[in-house]
């Protein structure tokens, strides 16, 4: 895993964020937060449907927990209900709306997050199709990594 840079902070309170984190960006992060624990999992879905993705969408983000957990993964999820946004979520937030702004995104099979970039391809297509409004911000490396042109194979 890439060592953090004192410019990517691993994680910042809410509150410092203030107006530069949308309310559907925090409820999209709770939300996935939520499906991670087995026991909010319904909550977690409720909240997915309430922003406005469809069973797929939500089944595109259930897909996407397991392969957060594994060590390939550079993306940490806090738990529901911390004060905290980690910078890995924020990456994961930023990587949602640049692959939804790409015609193509379609991962190179040969790489070893492909199963990885293949699912957050899938959660991006949701969020877009929910028109959950995401902003542009800077990635960590961690999040520049995920979206890496080597690791995404270019339109013909």
């Amino acid at each position: 895993m890439a060592s953090r840079s004192p410019l990517f902070p691993t994680r910042v309170s809410y509150r410092a964020f203030g107006r530069q984190f949308s309310g559907s960006e925090q409820a999209l992060l709770v939300a996935i937060r939520l499906l991670r624990d087995p026991d909010h999992r319904a909550d977690g879905l409720a909240q997915l449907s309430g922003l406005g993705l469809d069973p797929e969408g939500c089944d595109a983000f259930i897909g996407l927990l397991p392969l957060l957990a594994t060590p390939t993964a550079p993306i940490d999820l806090l738990p529901p209900g911390s004060p905290f946004i980690a910078a890995a979520e924020l990456d994961l937030l930023v990587c949602l709306l640049r692959i939804a702004q790409w015609r193509h995104a379609r991962p190179r099979e040969d790489d070893a997050l492909a199963p990885l970039r293949r699912q957050l391809a899938r959660c991006a297509a949701a969020v877009q199709a929910a028109n959950l409004p995401l902003r542009q911000r800077s990635l960590s490396p961690v999040g520049l990594r995920l979206l890496d042109p080597a690791g995404w194979q270019r339109p013909r």
